[in-house]
């Protein structure tokens, strides 16, 4: 080896001070690049920890034990360490370090790394409270409900209102819809019609916009007559529908049954329902 270092850099453990460095250079037949490299990184570490930036002192003061292997350069890491509140990575430091310290420093460092021990059992003892802390603050998630289970084909079947009853429902609706609007447009019609009609004795005299309203009423009315028929009957049909099955439902198959029949009926008139008997 051409030369060697020793660094023994002096950091408190209280509020950081300029730190006193010392080096001792072994005489050299020419300069060696890497010690001279480590004199700058110690140069920069000591400088970085005096302004509190101890995460890049501590890449400086490694990158300088990775050239020269000094075994002081642990003991300025684990002190970075320490100061970061990172007491389990500066105890390990210190450790290492204790094994290349001279004996007048064994017992202070003894002493720190007991003390640190101390620390790093507080440390993990405050995190797991923590934790426990936060796991019992952390509500408990409800249980989402189970989705209820879909009727089996029997079941469908089985249904008082079903795929018929509701499709003559729709039919019923539009029906009856058409039957009231169209009806109240006839009602209107008829009205316009009278308004354009004057009495001349035992008749009337009407204008030409009166024939035209009674020919839309009566075209109007024509379509609400079809469309009550139409809702009328389609109301008849969900009645029997809902009737049949709710006959079939209680088993009434004997023979009264099979020969009674609900028979639906509709017309201009009205609808209703029909019950035939055979004998």
């Amino acid at each position: 080896m051409i030369g060697r270092v020793t660094v023994v850099l002096l950091l408190s453990t209280g509020l950081a001070a300029p730190l006193p460095v010392r080096a001792a250079i072994a005489p050299a037949a020419e300069p060696d690049p890497k010690i001279e490299r480590a004199k700058e990184l110690l140069e920069n570490g000591a400088r970085l920890y005096n302004e509190g930036s101890y995460e890049a002192a501590i890449l400086a003061f490694q990158e300088g034990y990775e050239l020269t292997e000094e075994p002081a350069f642990l003991y300025n890491i684990g002190n970075c360490y320490e100061r970061l509140g990172n007491f389990a990575a500066a105890r390990d430091h210190l450790d290492r370090y204790r094994a290349f310290a001279p004996e007048n420093e064994r017992d202070v460092l003894a002493r720190r790394i007991t003390a640190l021990d101390e620390r790093v059992r507080k440390q993990r003892e405050e995190e797991a409270a923590a934790a426990a802390n936060q796991n019992n603050n952390t509500p408990t998630p409800e249980p989402e409900p189970e989705p209820e289970p879909e009727p089996a084909d029997d079941d469908k079947a089985d249904r008082l209102y079903g795929p018929a009853a509701i499709a003559l429902t729709g039919v019923a609706a539009v029906g009856l819809g058409l039957g009231i609007g169209f009806g109240v447009k006839a009602n209107n019609e008829r009205k316009t019609a009278l308004e354009n009609c004057v009495e001349s004795g035992n008749d009337y005299l009407c204008s030409v916009n009166a024939n035209d309203a009674l020919k839309s009423r009566r075209t109007s009315a024509l379509i609400a007559d079809i469309g009550f028929v139409i809702g009328g009957a389609a109301a008849v049909g969900v009645i029997t529908a809902i009737a049949v099955k709710a006959a079939q439902r209680k088993g009434k198959t004997d023979e009264t049954a099979r020969r009674r029949q609900l028979t639906p009926w509709a017309s201009k008139s009205g609808a209703g329902l029909v019950w035939t008997a055979r004998f």
